[in-house]
């Protein structure tokens, strides 16, 4: 087993690259990528192909016009310990219909969600110094120097990420259109912090060319997003795209369903090999995903996401739905993800 040490330095790591540390520059093109694992077991079990279906509280994630149309209120809950239980990952959404301000036929939903991403037990060493060599302080340690502290008695401070989201969505004689307001927040450690805010805009078709096919696109950060830090660094999430198609294949006979679908998560900052594809500065990801309903109450999933295999399974009792989401790192150097969410409609 690891020592709480070391897990804390890889914690440390792995927090800056996911958050994005407060000084550095080469991480702008990854900023607020705390926001890229999404929310709900369900779409996640699909390998993150949600787009083009966006059907449940989740929505407010993968494709804000998909909250358009919900007749009943619905909250969702998802936790995830990320490699591990270096980091936890929460998402939390709740959606409701607008008829009240708006035409019925419009079928205006608004919603709210929440995302945290935290790391706690990281050991704050920016006041540490290493033993003198030749008189010379040794900032950066030689392989045989001392180090002048007890690390089990050095401070420790957690670093949390959120994001606030609030979305609205209607239906147009073109297809449903939603919008979504980001509020970034992170409270980092050694007392950096950061701000931002950004916008969302998501487009969703039904029954395209045929009653089974639906389309969805994802314009995010679609002015591009700056986030400040207390430091005086300013980063900029770059514009992305999110494409995806989903394809319904029932089965009356057996009283089940089935649903294929497909994202493409296009990115212009040049991310190169961060990415499955690329070519001078466009990068792109590919999501895959695939669902067995049975009678409307059991359900099996499984699906690529970025190359990692996922899958998953559901269950709804009522109003009240649980789902479970696996991903497995195809390069074997961090442990599976497991993600858990309950939803309920009321």
């Amino acid at each position: 087993m690891r020592s709480r040490f070391v897990k804390a330095r890889i914690c440390l790591l792995l927090v800056a690259c996911l958050a994005g540390g407060a000084n550095v520059a080469a991480a702008k093109k990854f900023a607020g990528d705390f926001m890229s694992t999404g929310g709900g077991a369900r779409a996640l079990g699909m390998g993150g192909a949600f787009a083009a279906i966006a059907d449940d509280a989740s929505a407010l994630y993968w494709n804000p016009a998909g909250i358009s149309g919900f007749d009943q209120r619905q909250a969702l809950f998802m936790h995830s310990e990320i490699f591990g239980d270096l980091i936890n990952y929460n998402f939390a959404s709740f959606v409701s219909p607008a008829s009240a301000f708006v035409s019925p036929e419009r079928e205006a939903s608004f919603g709210l969600a929440l995302i945290h991403l935290g790391a706690d037990d990281i050991i704050v060493t920016k006041d540490l110094q290493y033993e003198e060599r030749n008189g010379v302080p040794g900032f950066q340690p030689e392989e045989g120097d001392r180090l002048l502290y007890d690390a089990g008695a050095l401070p420790k401070e957690g670093n949390n990420d959120f994001a606030l989201l609030g979305s609205f969505a209607l239906k147009t004689a073109w297809g449903r259109v939603g919008g979504t307001l980001k509020v970034l927040y992170t409270d980092a450690i050694a007392g950096y912090s950061a701000t931002g805010v950004g916008i969302d805009l998501g487009y969703l078709r039904r029954d395209v060319f045929t009653p089974r096919l639906d389309l969805g696109v994802k314009l995010q950060d679609i002015t591009g997003t700056y986030i400040g830090w207390s430091t005086g660094t300013v980063e900029f999430i770059t514009p992305s795209v999110k494409l995806g198609v989903a394809y319904k294949i029932p089965a009356p006979s057996l009283n089940a369903s089935m649903i294929l679908a497909a994202d493409g998560d296009f990115y212009f900052e040049d991310r190169r090999i961060a990415s499955q594809f690329w070519v001078d500065q466009l990068s792109a990801d590919m999501h895959l995903g695939g669902e067995l309903r049975f009678q409307e109450k059991v359900m099996v999933r499984g699906g690529l996401d970025s190359g990692n295999v996922t899958a998953g399974a559901g269950l709804r009792i009522g109003p009240v739905g649980l789902d479970y989401a696996y991903l497995h790192f195809h390069d074997g150097y961090f442990e599976a993800t497991h993600r858990i969410s309950a939803q309920v409609e009321f």
